[in-house]
């Protein structure tokens, strides 16, 4: 193996997270090494010390792994709020309004003070949520241009989905199993509509947390 394969073996090890990410900045730096290596090389420098010159402008991997290490945990937490945020959006509508899931299955809501409570906190889970996955994906977007974005923001973001990934479905669940005409269609479409999605959006939250 040459120095230029070790040095990226080496910030490979360095760099936890999702794999796709981590490939693309990781050819992207075997580019500029292998282009400065041909610079240096065209320049009258031995193979071995046109290696050494590009890896030494390109810097330690202790000193280059952390900045590459915020890039993969933002790009993940940013997916991670992408996917909250498109889950969240239909449940309502799926739900309360629009196509009505329960209402569909001829499901009555019983008029109890734990399933009313339920229904007020799972609103109010519901659109903190929404908001908190919107401003997450702003601020791991374009946010970046005015902020400093870093780890700290991606595992917020990753905990604050894995909770409300958590939540909604426990809550919804437990409204379900208090809801008279519970049926087998009723029972599917929320495993179909609301844990599955969820389970997407948990899963992404801890590669997040990974890539930290």
């Amino acid at each position: 193996m040459s120095a230029v394969d070790v040095y990226l073996a080496d910030l490979r090890a360095a760099i936890p997270g999702p794999s796709l990410t981590r490939r693309d900045l990781l050819r992207e730096a075997g580019d500029h090494l292998e282009d400065a290596t041909e610079a240096y090389t065209a320049a009258g420098y031995t193979t071995a010390e046109a290696e050494a010159l590009a890896l030494r402008d390109f810097g330690d991997v202790d000193d280059v792994a952390p900045g590459f290490r915020d890039t993969v945990a933002i790009g993940a937490a940013r997916r991670t709020a992408l996917l909250l945020v498109l889950v969240m959006i239909p449940q309502a509508f799926l739900w309360d309004g629009g196509i009505d899931l329960g209402a569909s299955a001829h499901s009555v809501a019983p008029n109890t003070g734990l399933f009313h409570a339920l229904d007020l906190v799972i609103g109010y889970v519901g659109t903190a949520g929404a908001l908190g996955a919107v401003i997450a994906l702003a601020a791991t977007a374009t946010g970046q241009r005015w902020l400093r974005i870093g780890r700290r923001t991606a595992r917020l973001t990753a905990f604050w989905s894995l909770a409300i990934a958590v939540l909604v479905p426990v809550i919804g669940f437990t409204m379900l199993a208090l809801t008279g005409g519970l049926t087998v269609f009723l029972a599917l479409s929320a495993l179909a509509f609301m844990a599955a999605p969820f389970a997407a959006v948990a899963l992404s939250a801890q590669r997040t947390l990974a890539a930290c």
